[in-house]
């Protein structure tokens, strides 16, 4: 994985659920909204601060007890359908 800075995009929204383990992720410039499970909350939330993709990954392998290579699969898959979406900036 690259050591690129990633980060969520301003018009991103994050809306946690009543637990704070999960949420909705809206794109306010195309109305579009995502329910998202804990881990990919997660996610969003480091990336909403911005993080490098190696970084993510070693968090959820802790957080969540998953082996590094499920991770980085995971990551690169959640990187990829977010810049499908444009909804995430690198730099």
């Amino acid at each position: 994985m690259k050591n690129a800075r990633l980060k969520l995009r301003p018009h991103v929204r994050l809306e946690a659920d009543a637990e704070g383990k999960g949420g909705m992720m809206l794109d306010t410039q195309s109305g579009t909204i995502c329910a998202c499970n804990e881990s990919a909350w997660v996610s969003l939330k480091a990336l909403k601060k911005g993080v490098d993709a190696e970084s993510l990954a070693a968090g959820l392998t802790k957080t969540f007890e998953v082996p590094p290579e499920t991770a980085r699969k995971d990551v690169l898959a959640l990187v990829s359908e977010l810049h499908l979406m444009d909804l995430l900036e690198q730099t």
